[in-house]
């Protein structure tokens, strides 16, 4: 028999740690669903926000887990709104559900009529993800408002068995930069590459935050990484990640310099390529797109299906022969004028974030 609990305290957030993690790796889904991620976000941001975590089991076992937070105010109006756990720097968000449909039903079920709440809005659900179906399903039956749209694009490379078979399908011109430059780069300097790891991670963290911030000073854009707060929670995020095998942070060294970085993570069967960075002076070599060959060819050797260019539509990720794959958001209201203005401050927002993103390019 399937019960619910909501768990609203730090302690009992912390216990579900290890239960946690090995739902998300049974589902298959991404290193954003794991516990070190929500535990993490949630040290940082979790001002002004209520905990509410979801946490169902079927007997002694934990069958799926809904990562949520409930906010008492939004832009400034007193309205109850709910919210993933990682909303606004995570890429993909969702219910943590061991594959049983009641489950996903009983969770959806829940939410919507047990909680008190004017709105809920989910960010970042992938475009196959089964909660979506399940969430449609049910606010159809309970005649409920809400809107469902897409709110950012994901870019995936599905890997084949080595590295030949994947150079092989670039389009020519791609393949002979990323041949070409690997092995200039070799030829005419001493570079070393290496994964960050144990007490080496805190300090390489701060590299890889100059080197990306330095990127985008060039060229004129703010980068991601300029809050105190942001670096704080990324740097305590990496440590966690690296003790349980999941960091994937790259430094290249170039007569023993460190040139270009990649920030991301191995969870699962895919490669998550969070964030990268180089030194400007360096662009000529191309040594980005060396990086990233570099963490591909490792991730194929690795056995990993998947290398995942994350949000965002830089044209970069279609050479690497990234296919495209939508996240959408879904919004629910109720009834009546204070959760229709709710309704309508959504999609508002969700204009005004595309048309920001659109122009920073």
């Amino acid at each position: 028999m399937l019960q619910i609990e909501v768990v609203t305290n730090l302690e009992d957030f912390k216990a579900l740690r290890d239960s946690w993690n090995k739902l998300a790796l049974e589902a298959n889904l991404s290193v954003f669903q794991t516990w070190e991620w929500s535990w993490n976000w949630w040290k940082a941001n979790s001002k002004g926000k209520k905990l509410c975590l979801l946490v169902i089991r079927d007997g002694d076992k934990i069958a799926g887990i809904a990562p949520f937070y409930i906010s008492s105010t939004y832009y400034g109006f007193p309205l109850k709104v709910v919210a993933f756990i990682g909303t606004n720097g995570t890429d993909y968000l969702d219910f943590i559900v061991n594959g049983n449909p009641d489950v996903s039903v009983a969770l959806a079920d829940f939410l919507l009529n047990s909680l008190k709440w004017d709105a809920i809005d989910l960010h970042q659900l992938p475009a196959g993800s089964p909660t979506i179906d399940v969430l449609s399903s049910r606010v159809l039956a309970a005649k409920l408002p809400y809107t469902q749209v897409c709110q950012d694009n994901c870019y995936n490379v599905t890997l084949p068995d080595n590295w030949d078979e994947y150079l092989a399908g670039l389009s020519k011109k791609f393949r002979w930069n990323v041949q070409y430059y690997t092995r200039r780069i070799a030829r005419d300097y001493a570079v070393s590459y290496r994964l960050s790891s144990g007490k080496d991670v805190e300090r390489d963290m701060e590299l890889f935050f100059k080197l990306h911030q330095k990127r985008f000073i060039n060229k004129k854009k703010p980068g991601a990484y300029l809050s105190p707060k942001f670096r704080k929670f990324h740097t305590d995020l990496a440590t966690e990640l690296e003790k349980q095998g999941w960091l994937r942070l790259y430094i290249m060294e170039i007569d023993g310099r460190a040139i270009a970085a990649i920030y991301g993570f191995a969870f699962g069967d895919s490669f998550y390529y969070y964030l990268g960075g180089f030194e400007p002076d360096w662009g000529n070599v191309s040594v980005s797109t060396v990086l990233i060959g570099r963490a591909i060819e490792d991730s194929i050797a690795e056995g990993l299906h998947n290398f995942n260019f994350l949000r965002g539509d830089e044209p970069y990720k279609l050479k690497w022969r990234a296919q495209e794959s939508p996240n959408l958001r879904f919004t629910i209201s109720r009834s009546g004028i204070k959760s229709g203005l709710v309704q309508k401050m959504f999609t508002l927002e969700n204009d005004l974030t595309k048309r920001v993103k659109e122009k920073l390019g």
